[in-house]
């Protein structure tokens, strides 16, 4: 089955000489150090660990290495505003500290799924694990708003150890919202394609969370313009899929045209 990989970055602040607080234009001559990569959390879908490492005692390239070697491994990534945010910054830090692409994996933001899909005011990762009833979001309490990234930048210990439990809370989050999205992402890669498949061939599997026939139950027809096809419900995640086998007659289908 595929191997889909939940992650989440948190990133250290650019540092720069400023004149004032608001409506202030920054020049480049203006900054003193560019945004960085401070820690990173991933894990498996559906596996136990969660991953994490950050920059209190490695460098940036150390933390950025060990992070492409799991992209690499992955099929799918998942993340929360990841097509925006997560990807693009591990990219470009990826290409400051000369580390190669990893291996093309597709991309599912949750983000982006909630906006697509749903109607919800607000979007975060906050607000969607409250709506959603999954576990909450972690709020580092002890260091609030942006005091836990200052205290990391001072190298503070404590600060650390809740920057490392924040970011894990964040990927646990992640993980449930995307299993109760699932159903609901049209476009989802198939999982199916991937990894060795010693079952009947001939069998149905649902192509968003893998489930054998079992689970797959008949309901109704898809039709597009040139065919008719059998419809499916999984009654694992919830999604729906189609056969790609035609039942119209050959006969039948040979004869239809089509709107230009």
């Amino acid at each position: 089955m595929a191997r889909i990989l939940i992650l989440d970055i948190e990133t250290a602040p650019n540092l720069a000489y400023v004149w004032g607080f608001f409506k202030e234009h920054i020049s480049p001559k203006q900054v003193l150090e560019d945004s960085t990569i401070l820690s990173w959390s991933a894990k498996w879908l559906g596996d136990k660990e969660v991953m994490y490492l950050d920059t209190q005692h490695a460098s940036e390239l150390d933390v950025l290495t060990d992070l492409c070697y799991f992209i690499d491994k992955a099929v799918m990534v998942v993340g929360h505003n990841l097509k925006r945010f997560d990807m693009p910054k591990i990219r470009g830090r990826c290409l400051v500290n000369g580390i190669t692409v990893p291996s093309p994996y597709k991309e599912i933001d949750t983000y982006q799924v909630a906006r697509r899909a749903f109607g919800f005011d607000r979007n975060t990762l906050e607000e969607l694990a409250r709506i959603l009833g999954v576990d909450a979001k972690g709020d580092h309490k002890k260091f609030p708003g942006f005091e836990l990234w200052a205290e990391c930048l001072k190298s503070n210990p404590k600060a650390w150890k809740e920057m490392e439990k924040y970011n894990k809370q964040d990927v646990l989050v992640t993980e449930q919202m995307y299993l109760k999205m699932r159903p609901y992402i049209t476009n989802h890669p198939a999982v199916t394609v991937h990894g060795d498949y010693y079952g009947d061939i001939e069998a149905i599997a649902c192509p968003k969370c893998g489930a054998d026939s079992g689970f797959q139950e008949r309901r109704g027809y898809a039709y597009t313009n040139i065919g008719k096809y059998q419809r499916y419900k999984c009654n694992n995640c919830g999604g729906w899929h189609r056969g790609r086998k035609t039942l119209l007659p050959a006969a039948q289908s040979q004869h239809l045209t089509v709107s230009i």
